[in-house]
């Protein structure tokens, strides 16, 4: 089928169906999904990805033939796009379209305008209604023969190419389950100097796509009196937004849990006096533990992964491990950004109780501790030199922080530990300068808690995080981590 548009031709574009990757998200509107993948098939562009998110419908959704990518529970509409994004960037789509299950294309070819515009990001837009009833919430800003620009924008069928997603990200989760969500990530995407306008479409698009939203023709999806609240709450963060030059990087991709630990025995274990053996059984204790999260291992030398885990090579930093894997604890979060809440334990003597994931406040740093303060003899036996022994004397009757356990954000455990790397490459300058003459501190329960004095009252430790310090599960039945 040859398609013209006020008078200019559209050819499919040459070799760009395996380019192509549609998404529609659905919830509880079996007859209305069908209706759509019927019409979305009559025009498909041939080589295309498509897919289906269902966002928790009960009974599930249902295509014949169609991958279908579902939401157990319902999680709302930032968290629906955000999956569609993620999963046809997965499969290697550059020009991605996002429909609504109450929209669908009529004419073959309707992609085609889309992807041969120079614009990175465009949305099916009607100025207002088509029936009898006007809500006027939008007006025209510009128009030539291939675009029209709006001062707002609906989320009926959002386009974009990939480069603008990689550029800022996907739909912030800062609007919860939804509401001004595309009009946020199309702002940021203007703002990021990437677009024309931030609200835009092709000219003449009606002719290409239907919405019964628009015709009136189909019920919300969501309760009235959620999408009015929703509406508000969301409207403030918007509006503030609009009014900037905000174009802040927002992930799509869904967060993964980690618990990581290390195993360095390329060098010798300064407690111990000897290295370790690379022998993964010393830590399946701790792997077997470990519930709802990826695990990892950081090694020199081990081969075999503990079962279930993930062997991570590092190098031999020529270092004490105490303090090298905390250095390799850094690289591997700075270079994995799918992590969300992250904890680095002891592998030999710590083991997951229960998962913590649901309790875990962002924002919230947990350290493990000892029923013991800072003047125990051993931190001072152990830590040389003026900064530490001045640290130990101001803080010597407050509890005693462990560098056994440590969780939080992704960005803040990074944070927390650069601060302990930095400690350590400052104090051994000034060894190398002849401005500390003191023995190397080869052990990091120092520099831990000068890392934790920085996080303020945003520590915590304690009962909930993990059992009594060496009494082998004291507290062991609310705690998450058991600790020698």
């Amino acid at each position: 089928m040859q398609v013209t548009i006020d008078g200019v031709p559209y050819a499919p574009a040459c070799n760009s169906g395996s380019r192509i990757g549609i998404a529609i998200t659905t919830h509880n509107r079996p007859a209305v999904l069908a209706k759509t993948i019927e019409q979305h098939l009559k025009h498909f562009p041939a080589g295309a990805k498509l897919i289906v998110i269902d966002d928790g419908s009960a009974p599930a959704a249902i295509a014949a033939g169609i991958e279908i990518i579902r939401h157990e529970k319902s999680l709302g509409i930032v968290a629906s796009k955000n999956r569609s994004l993620e999963a046809l960037i997965d499969a290697g789509c550059e020009h991605l379209f996002l429909w609504d299950d109450d929209a669908y294309p009529i004419s073959d070819n309707w992609h085609v305008p889309y992807v041969d515009s120079p614009e990175p990001h465009l949305s099916y837009q009607f100025l207002d209604l088509a029936g009898p009833q006007k809500i006027k919430d939008l007006a025209i800003l510009f128009r030539d023969e291939r675009h029209i620009a709006y001062t707002g924008q609906r989320g009926v069928m959002l386009y974009y190419h990939r480069s603008a997603i990689e550029r800022v990200g996907g739909f912030d989760q800062i609007y919860g389950r939804g509401m001004y969500e595309h009009g946020d990530l199309a702002m940021r995407i203007n703002n990021a100097d990437l677009s024309s306008w931030a609200f835009a479409d092709v000219v003449s698009s009606e002719k290409l796509i239907h919405s019964l939203d628009e015709h009136c023709a189909v019920a919300r999806s969501i309760p009235p009196a959620d999408r009015d609240a929703l509406e508000k709450h969301n409207r403030k963060i918007f509006e503030s937004r609009r009014d900037s030059d905000y174009s802040g990087y927002s992930e799509y991709r869904r967060k993964t849990n980690v618990v990581i630990t290390s195993l360095i025995t390329a060098q010798v274990d300064p407690q111990r006096g000897s290295r370790m053996k690379a022998d993964e059984q010393v830590l399946q204790k701790w792997a077997n533990s470990i519930k709802d999260a990826k695990a990892v291992v950081l090694a020199d030398e081990l081969i075999n992964p503990p079962a279930g885990t993930e062997i991570v090579r590092v190098c031999d930093a020529g270092m004490s491990p105490y303090f090298s894997r905390w250095l390799h604890l850094y690289q591997y979060l700075r270079a994995h950004q799918e992590y969300h809440f992250v904890w680095f334990t002891d592998g030999t003597d710590v083991e997951m109780l229960r998962a913590p994931w649901e309790d875990m406040k962002p924002g919230t740093v947990y350290v493990g501790s000892e029923p013991r303060t800072y003047a125990e003899k051993w931190m001072h036996d152990n830590h040389h030199g003026k900064f530490y022994a001045e640290f130990l004397h101001e803080n010597r009757n407050c509890t005693l922080l462990n560098s056994g356990l440590l969780g939080g954000l992704r960005e803040d455990v990074m944070a927390f530990v650069h601060r302990m790397i930095r400690l350590y490459y400052w104090i051994e300058s000034h060894r190398f300068w002849k401005t500390e003459t003191a023995p190397a501190t080869v052990v990091e329960m120092g520099a831990f808690g000068v890392a934790a004095k920085e996080f303020g009252d945003r520590i915590v430790t304690g009962p909930l995080v993990h059992t009594v310090f060496k009494t082998d599960g004291i507290g062991k039945e609310h705690a998450w981590w058991k600790h020698k």
